[in-house]
């Protein structure tokens, strides 16, 4: 409340503040609960612009401070420090564990990690090369040289393998196999605003690493006309090569047919 009231003169909007952090909580059975122990409600409206201006000076303004070369980024709860080497990066670790216990928190003893950034000028060995952030996995990568055209060892980011596990979920929440449009017209149309944000989102590096995804895709497209028109029920092959002249009639009737994928 303190970093609330350096921001906010209303004490009408102070007030209200103060009561979403006071309320009780309504369960799905009815049970009215008490708030117990500190903190935002999950779930609440208000919390995550709480959490944010409450990180905003327990971490973000504190580095600045007392650690003014490291840079750093941070998404709501998650972060990234670049330190110059492992004893910095030790340092760093050590004093922020002791900050963060001073502000009632503590960093995920499983996630946080001390990760060595190895590409071609780093040449050294270390257990961790690697970390996700944000659906993205970072690590060694081969990359193409822009200049040059020779591949090199680069640390690079691309989809995570938890982001595709996430989208193969959706796809079957989706149910696509069992969508009841009559045409593949109606069905392009259903997931075109699922297949642009995936694309959006994590096709900006390394595109290509949504290929598997949009092979899942593809299959379940011709499970879905196998279900839907009787001629294919029984012939895999010839639900594939349907969907193939359909791809070759209306090459933009799906996003990422557009873009080149399968």
């Amino acid at each position: 409340m303190l970093a609330v009231e350096k921001h906010m003169s209303e004490k009408w909007c102070l007030m209200y503040i103060k009561r979403w952090l006071q309320m009780p909580v309504l369960t799905k059975s009815g049970e009215l609960i008490q708030k117990q122990g500190k903190g935002t409600p999950q779930g609440g409206v208000i919390s995550p612009l709480l959490a944010n201006l409450f990180l905003h000076y327990a971490m973000d303004k504190w580095l600045e401070q007392t650690h003014p070369t490291i840079s750093y980024v941070r998404y709501a709860d998650d972060a990234i420090l670049h330190c110059r080497n492992k004893a910095q990066a030790e340092e760093v670790l050590k004093t922020l564990k002791e900050r963060m216990l001073k502000c009632g928190l503590e960093l995920h003893p499983e996630k946080t990690k001390l990760v060595y950034c190895k590409d071609y000028r780093r040449q050294e060995n270390h257990e961790t090369v690697k970390f996700d952030f944000l659906g993205y996995s970072f690590q060694p990568r081969s990359t193409m040289s822009k200049k040059t055209g020779k591949l090199f060892l680069g640390f690079d980011c691309a989809i995570s393998i938890g982001s595709k596990k996430r989208i193969a979920d959706k796809m079957k929440e989706l149910n696509i196999d069992h969508l009841s449009h009559k045409s593949i017209v109606g069905v392009a149309l259903y997931l075109e605003p699922f297949i642009r944000g995936w694309i959006n989102y994590y096709g900006r590096f390394r595109i290509w690493s949504l290929n598997p995804i949009f092979q899942l895709l593809r299959k379940r497209l011709v499970m879905w006309a196998r279900k839907r028109y009787k001629r294919y029920k029984t012939n895999l092959n010839k639900a594939y090569d349907w969907l193939k002249r359909i791809k070759e009639q209306f090459p933009n009737l799906f996003y990422q047919w557009k873009l080149g994928f399968s």
